[in-house]
């Protein structure tokens, strides 16, 4: 045996002997991965009911850190401490907050006694309507030894699923007047018509809100208004500029429908209503508004509200508003929050041109087509 044969049977046997002790392939074991039990297309309907979380694995729960948030982004998507701006942690806005050391704020965590997932009870019913997002903080692991090393965000909202049962008879169809005071990002007043109609056997709604403009007639007015100008009768008769902000719902009469763009604009709205007590409460579908003049877009537009009769029997309205993103120009200013009032107009008040309701559907499941 010449030395070139000996050398490659010594490196044959090295090999082999290596494979003898060398164990199986090992199968990867995956970090935890956090899910929200029961989100369906980003949405969650009980809003009083337990936030359950699973991690896919058993965790370690003293590496468990979980807030729910706001979904309050900057123009990049960060929340308020994800940008370089180290005091701006402050302005997260924390709904329930769990901690291994700090412990549960707005509720209490219940865990399963493998650690495969949390059960977070509320103490009292999540926001209805905005955007949350669910924070788990780096740092989680599994029993198996594998750890999370990224931030997980799991961003969703909770809405109201209209089913047959949920009875609105006292939320009234018809034509409102609805004023939207908006807070952020930029302070105004927007006035609509909202032609709503609704089906009482399962509190579903349809609705059309109409740009709503002031009367250009200035010959209301004793002597007219200049050309710049508009005639209003309420709270008492002057002239006034067009951009003059609505002191309340009653002075519908000075204001007439503008549909037509690029000033004028429509846009559809679903949503559901509960009877409670002598009226019923309402809540919006996200929905989208564009202008076309000022170039602005509200995305994520949801508002909830009370309808009721006051004292005079006229149904009348209050309620919040709040959208995820409005934009200028194309560009992203930040989310809206506002306040709104609506009061139903007598049917032989409503001016001409408001444009109706969609056609009803037979259902709806939290501003959605039944069935999905």
């Amino acid at each position: 045996m010449n030395s070139t044969t000996r050398t490659a049977l010594l490196v044959l046997g090295a090999l082999a002997g290596a494979g003898a002790f060398s164990p199986a392939c090992e199968t990867y074991e995956p970090p935890p991965t956090i899910t929200i039990e029961g989100l369906q297309g980003g949405v969650l309907y009980d809003a009083k009911a337990p936030l359950v979380l699973s991690f896919g694995q058993a965790i370690d729960l003293s590496t468990l850190k979980m807030r729910l948030a706001f979904y309050d982004v900057d123009l990049e998507g960060n929340l308020p401490d994800e940008d370089a701006d180290p005091n701006n942690d402050d302005q997260l806005r924390v709904v329930l907050d769990h901690d291994p050391i700090d412990g549960d704020r707005g509720g209490h965590a219940e865990f399963d006694p493998q650690g495969t997932w949390m059960r977070f009870v509320p103490d009292s019913a999540f926001p209805v309507g905005p955007k949350l997002i669910v924070l788990v903080e780096p740092g989680l692991k599994g029993t198996g030894g594998r750890t999370r090393i990224n931030r997980t965000r799991i961003p969703f909202s909770y809405s109201v699923q209209c089913t047959t049962g949920k009875r609105a008879e006292k939320l009234k169809s018809g034509v409102y007047y609805v004023l939207l005071d908006v807070a952020e990002p930029l302070g105004s007043q927007i006035q609509l018509y909202g032609a709503i109609d609704v089906d009482a056997a399962t509190g579903a709604f349809v609705a059309q809100f109409t740009n709503a403009d002031r009367n250009p007639d200035g010959a209301r007015c004793p002597g007219g208004c200049k050309e710049t100008e508009r005639c209003r009768l309420l709270p008492k008769q002057e002239c006034v500029i067009p951009s003059l902000r609505a002191g309340t719902v009653e002075e519908y009469s000075d204001f007439v429908p503008n549909v037509e763009p690029p000033v004028g604009y429509s846009f559809p709205v679903e949503g559901c209503a509960v009877d409670d007590g002598e009226g019923a409460g309402i809540i919006t579908a996200p929905a989208t508004m564009v202008v076309q003049q000022p170039a602005v877009t509200v995305e994520g537009l949801t508002m909830t509200a009370f309808f009721g009769p006051g004292a005079d029997g006229v149904v009348r309205a209050t309620g919040s508003l709040v959208a995820d993103t409005v934009r200028l120009n194309g560009n992203r200013i930040g989310a809206g929050k506002g306040n709104m009032n609506a009061r139903l107009i007598p049917a032989n008040e409503v001016p001409p041109g408001v444009p109706p309701a969609p056609p009803t559907k037979s259902a709806a499941d939290g501003g959605t087509d039944a069935g999905r």
